[in-house]
């Protein structure tokens, strides 16, 4: 009988040791397994800094080149300047005019897609040249405001002036308006107000 007992008594503690043992493990590998979950979360964020840096410098470039781009020499010359404070969407009068368009009319902030509203007033602009002007050399003027570009592709406001000229000038191309030219101005002579200095002039050069 107590031969007998011992050797339950000795199963019993062999089957409490093998199921703390068994606990143990399984614990292990969970720590492992919480460890290298950690460990891959840590390399995620590591990853998206790292693109997101990336894509930071990739905007950066493309600025820079546009920036570039924009400070090319324009054309030697000195025209009378029309109605720089007027209000209205665009003016112009004598020989030699320039059409000023608010940029809060053509196009949305930090946008260089002309909004329909700008088709219409940029229609009455090339029906004038055409009308008024034939064969004269035209150059289109972006201009920002003074704020500095933040969120942006563009980088830089020259390069985003100049994108905006260029869509303007290509607007006035698609409506019959020949010999047109642009160029960015970025926050070069600024106005009263930041609105006012977001705009687009068209000059007409005879």
């Amino acid at each position: 009988m107590i031969r007998r007992g011992g050797i339950v008594a000795a199963v019993v503690c062999l089957g409490i040791g093998g199921l703390l043992g068994g606990c143990s493990k399984k614990n292990t590998q969970l720590e492992l397994a919480q460890q290298e979950a950690a460990e891959l979360r840590e390399k995620n964020v590591e990853l998206d800094t790292r693109l997101r840096e990336k894509d930071n410098k990739i905007a950066e470039l493309e600025g820079r080149i546009q920036a570039t781009q924009a400070y090319q020499q324009p054309p030697a010359y000195q025209e009378p300047r029309n109605n720089w404070n007027n209000p209205k969407p665009y003016t112009g009068g004598g020989s030699n005019e320039t059409f000023t368009v608010s940029g809060d009319v053509l196009f949305d902030s930090g946008q260089t897609t002309l909004k329909s509203a700008a088709k219409k007033e940029l229609d009455k602009i090339a029906s004038k040249i055409k009308s008024n002007h034939a064969g004269a050399t035209v150059r289109v003027e972006g201009y920002t405001d003074t704020d500095p570009i933040r969120k942006s592709k563009w980088g830089t406001n020259e390069a985003l002036s100049k994108a905006r000229a260029d869509s303007v000038a290509a607007y006035l191309s698609q409506k019959g308006v020949g010999n047109v030219s642009a160029v960015g101005m970025g926050s070069a002579n600024p106005k009263a107000t930041k609105a006012a200095s977001r705009r687009v002039e068209i000059v007409v050069i005879h």
